[in-house]
């Protein structure tokens, strides 16, 4: 797919954190982060899978890859009915714990979930970080802190057929444990540096990727 003109750095940002969603009347381009899926985007821009993915000329169980851009436009450019509350995606955060042993941790797209320890402790670095950098600690998108193993095979899958992103096999994976963030952005990764190691959080696997840090207990 070849990725349409990026508007401003600003506007890609915020849109790519989740912050704000398309502005009315007009496409923009949007950078994929680690842990993002096309229809976790397609969520928060208020627009169906299936809208987004015919936009950019892509099947809907398209898996985007970290870097690349797609254009997010507006439902009313895409001819299409914006995706309604009642709209359910693999791909959208569960509303309780899927889980009794994990642990709520605050996210763009509402609540994601660790292993409870885990939890208590990003939540406490989060909450330190607000306090000293006055920069929030949060995961790149819905499928970047605990998986299933179904989610994890299924990016696995992707992985292997040459459309996705890599991914460990199923039981491979510190994400099904519960035990890993993918961060959203550099300057996170910087913070879980500097102070992580107060928590138990740091850099212990997967040294090619700067967004992926750990829980150690």
């Amino acid at each position: 797919m070849t990725a349409r003109t990026s508007l401003t750095a600003a506007v890609g940002a915020l849109l790519a954190c989740g912050i704000i969603a398309a502005p009315a009347g007009a496409a923009v381009s949007h950078t994929i982060l680690p842990g993002e899926t096309l229809s976790g985007i397609a969520a928060a821009n208020g627009l169906t899978t299936d809208s987004l993915a015919a936009w950019n000329g892509l099947s809907s169980d398209y898996l985007v890859i970290a870097g690349n851009t797609i254009s997010v436009p507006t439902a009313a450019e895409t001819g299409i009915p914006a995706a309604t509350t009642d709209t359910t995606t693999a791909a959208l955060p569960a509303t309780t714990a899927p889980a009794s042993w994990l642990g709520a941790i605050p996210s763009p797209w509402g609540d994601l979930y660790l292993d409870a320890d885990a939890a208590s402790s990003w939540n406490a670095m989060r909450d330190a970080a607000l306090t000293t950098y006055g920069v929030d600690l949060y995961p790149a998108g819905p499928l970047s802190a605990y998986r299933t193993s179904a989610q994890q095979g299924e990016m696995y899958e992707l992985f292997l057929s040459g459309t996705g992103a890599p991914a460990n096999p199923p039981g491979y994976s510190s994400h099904e444990l519960g035990v890993s963030v993918d961060l959203a952005t550099p300057e996170m990764r910087d913070i879980v540096d500097q102070i992580g190691w107060q928590y138990g959080w740091g850099k212990f696997e997967a040294p090619d990727e700067w967004w992926h840090v750990s829980w150690g207990g």
